[in-house]
């Protein structure tokens, strides 16, 4: 099967939209402002905070803000220098940075560059544990929440997965099922 013929293809994942448990947008919103825009989306691997964060961007520039985006991950553990320094430069109140993976900052490069950031007009942060900032959101996922995902994907066609099982195997990780079933459907095809 070519990849684009996938249904488990990145570019349908990538049109999965973030799903709430017990929230709503309008709740997510007038908690950031209550927190003056500075918030952290919590929660483990594969539970939706990039997502969120993504779509809560997209939000923000509706609202008439400027994004500044940083990215940590496994991969890319470390921001340069001189890119932070130009990003801390340039910060005007119109500013908001959205940093994915700020938990994998050092203690004291996350201490400095917290304080430098306050120049944003706010700043919110992915991490896997509470404590850089006030919690903004905590994302979980359940297994019901894989059938839907899975359903949109595929349609409401019976496709025969033990979803449960992939869950479980996955802790509840839906991005690491997704892949597990990106795999299962070429070899399929």
């Amino acid at each position: 099967m070519k990849a684009r013929g996938n249904p488990f293809r990145t570019e349908q994942i990538h049109r999965i939209s973030y799903r709430f448990r017990d929230d709503s947008w309008d709740d997510l919103m007038a908690r950031l402002d209550t927190l003056d825009h500075f918030g952290a989306i919590i929660g483990p691997d594969g539970s939706g905070k990039t997502t969120l964060l993504d779509e809560l961007g997209v939000r923000l520039e509706e609202e008439g803000f400027t994004l500044k985006r940083l990215f940590l991950n496994d991969m890319t553990p470390a921001i340069p220098r001189s890119s932070l320094e130009n990003l801390i430069a340039g910060l005007t109140e119109k500013d908001i940075i959205l940093f994915d993976g700020a938990d994998l900052m050092g203690r004291l490069a996350w201490s400095r560059f917290e304080r430098r950031a306050s120049k944003a007009a706010g700043l919110v942060v992915t991490a896997h544990r509470e404590g850089l900032l006030p919690i903004l959101a905590e994302c979980r996922t359940t297994p019901q929440m894989l059938e839907e995902i899975v359903s949109e994907i595929l349609g409401n066609s019976r496709h025969g997965l033990d979803l449960r099982g992939m869950y479980d195997t996955h802790d509840g990780n839906i991005r690491q099922v997704l892949r597990e079933l990106y795999d299962l459907y070429a070899e399929r095809m």
